[in-house]
């Protein structure tokens, strides 16, 4: 990067410091690393660092973390599925502005631009770790988003173990062409800069993604960094643990052997169950309750915070952990069918119900903002291209949906956005919701049962039950009903038709539902 940029980008951060109360201790304030970290529909009640933490919740780096920086109460994702809110955090836009309102929708067309985009614009080296998931689209390659590097996967699952081209091979000797019919849930090598693809033997997605993470924080020099990890954890499927945390947790070992004749379900075998689609429901949809299917999903989220540990270690070993920005949350809201948690909040993944939209979420930066701070505004994943931009310096190509997160930063706002603010799954899926500061109206065409697991006493899944989430308009005040228990819509006739009409109002300005394939 040029001298007049580094120039620039110093007196950026002075006034990015003075405006939030932070003195500079030297001469020049030093250009922040950043890392964004990812995780895949983990529950809002199984992290630490949140109000109501769900029992056995083993998060001790994470938690540390989010002492030491801001936790955001009230954040949201941009949808309630993870391609579609992938693509409003990358953007910082309404992913519905081209038609991306829920899966193979809209994709990432060749005219929306990223975070890394601008990052590498700013002279950030930048790569990219773990799930991509778009929806397709002509830029949906990473290494068109703006990332010098990356190596992942691009589907909406993976298996965590069987990353090999040996795994690929069994399958395919077993019964010719299986490899290729796991489309839900892909597995075999990983990819490398779109060029190549890489086998890994003995080990998980997580443990890779963390250590491609480490060596890239190793290898940053005179440029800062830009590393946006998105982890697979806590996807589906989830049938079995990394080798430490199933003895801490008591799981039965469900190993895989290649040359075994025969692999004892809840692996897939294609001679014994030759309908794909059937394993995949059974497995990865509650088809079948998992007596573990807690306890896995409780070991790979403490083996999650585990890996993410080792990022922090690394960080200090280069005594960068000060600068570093690192912001943590999950793509959506947590999923029933992987067991997640996000009582007390209402619902799951898929629903515009807070438990699909609302998550976790930190951000972590000693030197550029208080410590042990929880912020009450309501925010979203969309606000963190904005406040990048003001970090950086570079200005958005197109007009922003998000907003910066700085004022939050300094204690003076109280919020950020006075605008409503809106959900919207499609005309397929019909469930759609505005949010206006504390009032939420929510509406679906048609009523839905999503099932649930029980458990003992021991922590194992004893059966589900359903949780019946009702049609039509639900009003609800979140000021004295913050988890949604009261639907007040038929004695606030007039308020019902004030969020309609901002609703329509939006909407008239987002594109129509477009299939990924088939964006420009």
């Amino acid at each position: 990067m040029k001298n007049t940029n580094y120039l620039k980008l110093g007196f950026l951060f002075l006034f990015v410091f003075f405006f939030t109360g932070i003195k500079a201790q030297n001469s020049a304030v030093k250009t922040p690393n950043v890392i964004v970290i990812l995780a895949d529909d983990i529950g809002y009640a199984d992290v630490g660092f949140q109000e109501n933490t769900a029992l056995g919740i083993q998060t001790p780096n994470l938690d540390k973390l989010a002492k030491k920086g801001i936790v955001f109460n009230n954040a949201y994702a941009s949808a309630a599925v993870c391609s579609n809110s992938r693509l409003g955090l990358s953007t910082g836009r309404y992913q519905q502005r081209w038609g991306a309102y829920y899966y193979n929708q809209g994709g990432l067309p060749s005219n929306e631009f990223t975070i890394a985009e601008m990052m590498r614009e700013a002279g950030y080296k930048t790569m990219k770790v773990g799930k991509t998931h778009l929806n397709g689209g002509p830029k949906s390659d990473p290494m068109k988003h703006g990332f010098d590097h990356w190596l992942g996967f691009k589907s909406h699952s993976y298996d965590y173990f069987l990353l090999s081209q040996k795994d690929v091979d069994a399958y395919n000797k077993k019964y010719p062409g299986s490899a290729a019919k796991a489309k839900m849930i892909p597995f075999g090598p990983l990819v490398r800069d779109s060029k190549t693809v890489e086998s890994f033997e003995n080990t998980n997605t997580t443990e890779v993604f963390t250590n491609e993470s480490v060596k890239f924080i190793e290898s940053a020099n005179e440029k800062p960094f830009y590393l946006q990890l998105e982890y697979n954890a806590l996807h589906t499927p989830l049938y079995k643990a990394p080798e430490v945390m199933r003895k801490k947790y008591a799981i039965p070992t469900r190993s895989f052997n290649r040359d075994d004749k025969v692999w004892e379900y809840p692996h897939w075998d294609p001679i014994i169950e030759p309908d794909y689609s059937k394993w995949y429901s059974e497995t990865c949809h509650l088809g079948i309750a998992d007596p573990y299917g807690r306890k896995i999903y409780l070991a790979h989220l403490e083996y999650m915070d585990m890996m993410i540990g080792k990022i922090v270690k690394a960080l200090k070993k280069k005594g960068i952990l000060d600068n570093t920005i690192i912001v943590f949350s999950s793509d959506n809201g947590g999923s029933n069918q992987s067991y997640a948690n996000n009582l007390p909040i209402n619902s799951y993944k898929y629903c515009l119900m807070d438990g699909g939209i609302k998550v976790p979420m930190f951000i972590h930066w000693p030197e550029g903002i208080a410590k042990n701070k929880k912020v009450d505004a309501l925010i979203t994943h969309r606000d963190l291209y904005a406040s990048l931009s003001e970090l950086t310096g570079i200005a958005p190509k197109k007009k922003l949906d998000g907003k910066s997160l700085f004022p939050l930063f300094k204690g003076g706002e109280k919020e950020i956005h006075n605008e409503p603010l809106f959900w919207d799954s499609g005309d397929k899926e019909k469930n759609w919701v505005v949010r206006s500061n504390n009032w939420k109206l929510v509406y679906r065409n048609e009523s839905k049962n999503y099932a649930s697991y029980v458990l003992d006493k021991k922590g194992l899944v004893t059966g589900l039950t359903e949780e019946p989430i009702p049609a039509g308009y639900q009003l609800y005040d979140l000021n004295k009903d913050p988890y949604e228990t009261q639907n007040i819509a038929s004695v606030n006739t007039a308020k019902v038709a004030e969020m309609k009409k901002l609703y329509t109002d939006w909407r008239a300005q987002m594109g129509k539902p477009i299939r990924g394939s088939k964006a420009k």
